[in-house]
């Protein structure tokens, strides 16, 4: 290569060379101003971002705690359910044990009902029974007329009726006794 002399190949190469770093100086200065830029928007973008992170904790908590305390109204509610459902049964064990007791009370006042019924019949039967030998007796041992062993059977007769009507009266007092109040509530065994 020749020599470059001349001072205009000087000024051309000055020129070419600060054109060069003026377009690398701008291009580094847009750059930055660029990115400068971009940094802005990013600190604003970042910025707008902290400022909703309180208010997006805020909404969860208040969801968390909508939801928490829907969960504990819930077994509170529940609870006190089971609360009313002890109570009720609690309630009707003790309905029930005043029924047995009822019961009980009115099978013991039927028993002795019926004891008593037994016994009289008993002494009515004894008692018939008592003089009819008695009669038996009296005609077999006297041997008397036909007469006197009448007379006899009609007085046992009339004894007999006698204890029969008797045995009735006390039979009708029984029946016609009053009984005792039988209870507010129905049998067990219809209780609904």
């Amino acid at each position: 290569m020749a020599q470059i002399r001349d001072w205009r190949w000087w000024v051309f190469v000055a020129c070419l060379m600060g054109g060069f770093s003026g377009m690398l100086a701008a291009g580094y200065f847009l750059g930055q101003w660029g990115m400068s830029v971009e940094r802005a928007d990013w600190a604003a973008e970042r910025a707008s971002y902290l400022r909703s992170v309180p208010v997006a904790r805020a909404e969860e908590r208040a969801a968390c705690m909508r939801e928490y305390t829907a969960q504990i109204d819930g077994l509170k509610a529940t609870a006190a359910a089971r609360d009313a459902l002890d109570r009720q049964t609690a309630a009707d064990v003790a309905d029930m044990k005043s029924l047995m007791k009822t019961t009980n009370d009115l099978a013991a006042y039927t028993l002795r009902f019926l004891g008593d019924r037994a016994r009289v019949n008993d002494a009515q039967s004894a008692a018939m029974l008592k003089q009819a030998r008695e009669a038996a007796a009296a005609a077999t041992a006297a041997q008397k007329t036909t007469v006197q062993v009448e007379q006899k059977v009609n007085v046992a007769a009339v004894k007999a009726d006698e204890a029969a009507s008797t045995a009735k009266a006390v039979d009708k007092k029984l029946d016609t006794a009053t009984h005792p109040p039988l209870p507010a509530k129905p049998w067990a065994g219809s209780y609904r």
